[in-house]
C-alpha cells in the first residue's frame, strides 16, 4: 500500500512538473505583433497627466495629424491615408527601438522619436514634444484601431 502511494505520487509530480512549461513572450515581438494589427486613428492628445489637449492650437504638420488613418506593415513601412477621402497622404518608415521603449518614425508630417506609454492591440499612446501655444509640450497621442 504504502509502495502504491508513493508510485502515485511520483507519478503526478512528473506529470505537474512535465507541464508546468513557462511560456517567454518576448515583449518586443508582442509589440510588434500589436502595432501591424490593425489600422490607427489618433483619438485624442493629452497631456502626461491625461489633460486633453486641442490640436487647433498645435503649430505647423502636427494640427493635422489626428486627420489621418496609419498603417504600420511587416516590412517596416508607415503609410498614411485621409479619413475621409481614403487617400494616400505619405510613405515612410517604423521600428521599434531602445527594447520596444521607442517608435521611431519617418513620415512626412510626423517624424521623430515617440516614446511608447502603452501599446497594445487595443490601444498605442505615443509621447513627443508638440509645439503648443508657441511651446514645446510632451503631449501623449493616443491611437485606437480603426473600425
Amino acid at each position: 500500500m504504502m509502495r502504491s502511494k508513493i508510485l502515485l505520487m511520483l507519478i503526478i509530480s512528473l506529470s505537474i512538473f512535465s507541464c508546468a512549461k513557462d511560456e517567454i513572450i518576448d515583449p518586443n515581438l508582442a509589440k510588434n505583433d500589436a502595432i501591424k494589427s490593425s489600422e490607427w486613428i489618433i483619438s485624442g492628445f493629452t497631456t502626461s497627466d491625461t489633460t486633453p489637449i486641442d490640436p487647433a492650437l498645435f503649430a505647423g504638420d502636427a494640427k493635422f495629424i489626428d486627420q489621418l488613418t496609419y498603417i504600420f506593415d511587416n516590412a517596416g513601412v508607415v503609410r498614411s491615408y485621409d479619413k475621409v477621402s481614403k487617400q494616400a497622404q505619405a510613405y515612410g518608415t517604423w521600428r521599434l527601438v531602445e527594447n520596444s521603449t521607442k517608435l521611431e518614425i519617418n513620415i512626412q508630417g510626423f517624424k521623430g522619436s515617440f516614446g511608447v506609454i502603452e501599446l497594445s492591440k487595443t490601444k498605442m499612446v505615443l509621447r513627443n514634444n508638440i509645439k503648443y501655444n508657441n511651446n514645446d509640450i510632451p503631449v501623449n497621442m493616443v491611437f485606437v484601431p480603426l473600425k
